[in-house]
Parts: structure tokens; C-alpha cells; sequence
């Protein structure tokens, strides 16, 4: 028996007893780069003393004992050391959702706003980490010109001839990676590159990419551009060096109802403004970085396309 008139989901939906989407349960993540860098630089302990600038020394190299003969009057030599400001810049992000969000039903709520500043912390350091790498004072690579194996093997030897031992590490944005994989292909011998392993990006950290004749690159997005042309950078232990500041000394400031996040390096708080009908997150870290020693890293110039 033929079944007509039947309700189908377009008249449904026109009638208003159907609806043309609704909310999977699942939210997916947007794709970004959680590089973090702080394994490879130097982080100095921040002592508040009335200033948010940090005065590093640098001590003077041991040098080797002069021959002086016996009996003999010599001059002592001058324990000349230098040293590196580190200044502290406030850093903040926040989202805010209005009242009818939560009331609706909506997977995006207030605490996955938290989650995701919480996760923005490894990217804050990365961008700011990035941005030091143009300021070595040494350079390889070539405007204008795809990133080379001979590249790196000139920012190994401009580090080397400054007395530096290694290990390395390379910085590099996603082009200039792409250009050294496709030099690399054409490379003959026995450097192999060992790709990152899960073991390895355990003790790395997310960027990390593989070791190569002792260096290991890391990929960020947040390398610096400039001209055209990428500006990641190669060096040792000790070339970056950066200070936090301990924002837990704001919960004082912040009424303890408000105070969601407080883990010394990060606070995360709730601004709640109910003339707007609307709630906000506000995350605030505090740090500088800056480059402690010259000798130490290179700046690799190339091509950004």
C-alpha cells in the first residue's frame, strides 16, 4: 500500500519541528603550533628588589698562568667581567562570553576558554623566544636565497671557531625546514638524520623535529620575517636567557572568588561585568628575554618562500 502525504524533513524543518544543525558532543582542534623553546635557553631566577629589570654578570673566562720566574714581581690581571639586562614585559590575553552562551547549551564555555590560555603559554614563549634570533650579531644563509645543508654547516663552524662544544640547537620556520629537508636529500655519506622519536620528543619538547650531525632542530611558526626572508637562528646552551615574574604576588590584588589559575608563571582570573551581561577570562604572564651571550648563536638568513 503506497504511503503518501507523508512528513518529510525539508517540511519539517520549514514547519519548525526539525532544525538545520545542531552541536556535535565533540569539539576538534583548530591546527597550531605548540612549539615550547624554554628547554634551550637559560631561565634566570627573577628577585624582585624594586625593579623590573634584571642585571646579569657574565664572569671573565679563566685564562692560563703566566710564567713569572722566580723571585719576581708580576701584575695581576683585570677581572674584567660584562653583563646583560633582562627586562621584564607584561604579557596578556583574555576571551569573554556573554550570559546567553551558557544558558544555550554551548560546548564553549568559560572553562575551555581557561584551558586554551593555559595552553597559550607555550606559544607566548615561543614568539618571544623567536623574536631574540634576529638579534645575533653573527649571520649565515643569503637573502632572497632557499635555506642549504651548507648553511647550517657555516652556522656549526661560525659557533665552533667561538669555542662553543655543542650540542646545538636549530630554530627554524616552516619554509626554511622545508628547503633543508630538500638539500638534505641530495647529501651523500654517512650524517644521517635521525628523525624525532616519541622518546625524544619527550625530553625535547613539541617542535622538536631530529638530531643531524649533532644539532637538533626544533620548527616554529613564529620565526621571525623580515624582508622576505626567514630569520631563524642556530646555537648553544646559555646564547638566550629569560626571567619570569612571579605573578602569584597579584593574588592579593584579585579577590580570591576571581583567582581560577594561579601557577606562579601564569595567573587566569574572571572578570565578571554584569552591566554587559558578559564574563571574561583575562591570563597574564610576566617575562623578558634577551640574548646573554653573542659568541654563543648565529642568525640563519633565507629565503621565506
Amino acid at each position: 500500500m503506497a504511503v503518501t502525504n507523508a512528513l518529510t524533513y525539508a517540511q519539517a524543518e520549514t514547519n519548525g519541528a526539525a532544525v538545520a544543525e545542531i552541536l556535535a558532543n565533540e569539539i576538534t582542534q583548530a591546527l597550531y603550533d605548540p612549539s615550547d623553546l624554554r628547554s634551550v635557553c637559560t631561565r634566570i631566577s627573577y628577585n624582585p628588589a624594586g625593579s623590573d629589570t634584571m642585571n646579569v654578570i657574565q664572569d671573565v673566562a679563566p685564562g692560563a698562568f703566566a710564567v713569572s720566574g722566580e723571585n719576581t714581581t708580576i701584575t695581576p690581571t683585570a677581572y674584567t667581567t660584562t653583563s646583560f639586562d633582562i627586562a621584564l614585559v607584561q604579557y596578556r590575553r583574555g576571551y569573554a562570553a556573554a550570559d546567553l552562551l551558557p544558558v544555550s547549551g554551548s560546548p564553549v564555555n568559560i572553562d575551555r576558554m581557561v584551558k586554551n590560555l593555559m595552553d597559550g603559554v607555550a606559544v607566548t614563549f615561543t614568539s618571544i623566544i623567536c623574536d631574540a634570533l634576529p638579534t645575533f650579531t653573527a649571520q649565515v644563509g643569503s637573502s632572497g636565497v632557499a635555506l642549504q645543508v651548507d648553511d647550517i654547516y657555516d652556522g656549526v663552524f661560525t659557533l665552533n671557531s667561538a669555542l662553543n662544544a655543542g650540542p646545538y640547537t636549530c630554530v627554524l620556520s616552516p619554509v626554511q625546514w622545508n628547503h633543508f629537508q630538500s638539500s638534505l636529500r641530495s647529501e651523500a655519506g654517512s650524517a644521517h638524520f635521525l628523525p624525532a622519536t616519541n622518546e625524544t620528543l619527550a625530553s625535547h619538547g613539541p617542535g622538536f623535529r631530529g638530531s643531524w650531525m649533532g644539532v637538533d632542530f626544533y620548527v616554529a611558526d613564529a620565526v621571525d620575517t623580515s624582508g622576505g626572508n626567514d630569520q631563524g637562528g642556530i646555537f648553544t646552551q646559555g646564547a638566550i636567557a629569560y626571567g619570569l615574574g612571579n605573578v602569584s604576588s597579584m593574588s592579593g590584588h584579585i579577590p580570591a572568588s576571581n583567582l581560577i589559575v594561579d601557577a606562579g608563571e601564569l595567573v587566569v582570573e574572571l572578570d565578571r561585568t554584569a552591566a554587559d551581561g558578559a564574563s571574561a577570562v583575562w591570563a597574564t604572564m610576566i617575562m623578558g628575554v634577551s640574548v646573554a651571550d653573542q659568541s654563543r648563536g648565529c642568525e640563519i638568513l633565507s629565503s621565506a618562500t
